[in-house]
């Protein structure tokens, strides 16, 4: 079984709060980098030590801090304690096995843990990476797994070249980019699922054969750990859409009814996509029978043709003396020809019957 299908105890019988890294094990150094921004300025840099890091917020500009990694409890610590963090916010955020999900604190932080998926070609499989996001006044804080690449670096291109709303608008339209990015990436997925699935489909109808079924066993297994992730997700939108968000404005709300769709889509082109295996199973089994049939159809022809020559040659092969065949002059050139002209005439019989 693969690791990410096995639940991690690693903080199992701790308190409430205490900060335990559960996922999988990283080698890298966590990355920090802080932008801020408005419609006219924008300026990014990286923070080697968070503990030289100073908050000063200015109400005209935007800000946003971006963890890029989460396997280092002290850096998680050390951005609860700047930021006011609740435990067991931190706690989610080093959970890497968390479901998606938001909560409010007082108002005045929005909480929210979503999951990032990429479709890996060379395993055919689908990676997840564990992603919380937090919602102040006027900044946004995002942690992302340790990965190869930024998956944010969309939205910092994005703000570098002022392209596009994110640049005219606030926190929460931040946020709302940074999620509606996730999702859309989920129809990248997508995409290359169903090319996978059409390959196989291919193979099938060509030869069934048993790596088909293992690798379709593999797509059923893969989408229904995408479901598992995604429906929480249209849960959490739908929530936080009816509620009134003290840090959303309503602008904001009509984009992320928006991923709320996008979110739906996602989990009926799940749905189809699952229904789409179990019925290229049902092909690839009677693929197989058809292929059984067709060498039992051939073992049996074999079979039926070399019953008259065996019953001849079972006659004359006994040692009885009053036998005149065998003292006949052509008696091994009768034989030979009733031999032929059975076994032709038979599989004449077997073609007219389309048994061949």
């Amino acid at each position: 079984m693969s690791k990410r299908y096995k639940i991690q105890n690693a903080n199992l019988g701790t308190s409430p709060g205490t900060l335990t890294y559960v996922g999988e094990e990283v080698k890298f150094d966590t990355k920090v980098f802080w932008t801020e921004y408005n419609v006219e300025f924008y300026k990014m840099h990286a923070f080697p030590k968070l503990g030289d890091f100073n908050l000063t917020l200015d109400a005209d500009k935007t800000y946003w801090l971006n963890i890029d990694g989460i396997h280092e409890p002290k850096v998680i610590a050390t951005v609860g304690e700047v930021f006011d963090l609740h435990p067991l916010v931190m706690e989610d955020i080093l959970n890497s096995q968390q479901k998606p999900k938001f909560e409010y604190y007082d108002d005045e932080q929005l909480f929210i843990t979503i999951k990032m998926m990429e479709f890996n070609p060379y395993t055919r499989e689908i990676e997840i990476e564990h992603l919380s996001f937090i919602l102040g006044e006027g900044f946004v804080i995002s942690f992302q797994e340790e990965r190869t690449k930024d998956i944010f670096e969309p939205i910092l291109q994005r703000l570098k070249t002022s392209a596009g709303k994110t640049r005219r608008n606030g926190a929460d339209y931040l946020l709302y980019a940074l999620i509606d990015l996730v999702v859309d990436n989920y129809f990248v997925v997508l995409e290359q699922v169903s090319e996978n699935m059409e390959r196989l489909e291919e193979d099938i109808l060509t030869s069934a054969k048993q790596k088909s079924l293992n690798e379709l066993y593999g797509i059923k297994r893969e989408l229904t750990l995408m479901r598992k992730t995604v429906f929480p997700l249209r849960e959490m939108l739908f929530n936080l859409i009816r509620e009134e968000a003290p840090l959303i404005t309503p602008n904001t709300v009509l984009y992320l009814r928006d991923v709320h769709d996008h979110v739906t889509q996602v989990i009926e082109t799940v749905d189809s996509y699952r229904e789409l295996v179990a019925s290229l199973m049902d092909l690839y089994l009677s693929q197989a029978s058809n292929r059984m049939n067709n060498v039992m159809k051939v073992l049996t022809v074999i079979s039926v043709v070399f019953m008259p020559l065996t019953f001849v040659a079972g006659i004359y092969g006994m040692n009885f003396d009053n036998m005149p065949e065998l003292h006949w002059k052509y008696g091994y050139y009768y034989v030979w020809g009733f031999m032929i002209l059975s076994v032709i005439g038979m599989l004449i019989y077997f073609k007219k019957k389309e048994w061949l």
